[in-house]
């Protein structure tokens, strides 16, 4: 299944976890990966679209639109 091996790439990258989200064509996957690896892990899933986005302790907030 491709989900799965999305999921393994990211693990063997330096991903230290994941969660599917959405379903359908709207879904994603989520990856918790620490900062130092980042690029690694975003290399190995190059032919996907990167999102990035941070926490924030006031909720979320639509900053901008996509270009």
């Amino acid at each position: 299944d491709y989900i799965d091996y999305l999921y393994a790439n990211a693990i063997s990258a330096g991903a230290i976890g994941g969660k599917l989200l959405g379903a359908g064509g709207g879904g994603f996957i989520l990856f918790f990966v620490e900062p130092d690896l980042q690029a690694r892990v975003k290399e190995r899933l190059s032919s996907l679209l990167h999102v990035p986005f941070r926490f924030e302790s006031l909720g979320s907030q639509v900053k901008g639109g996509l270009k």
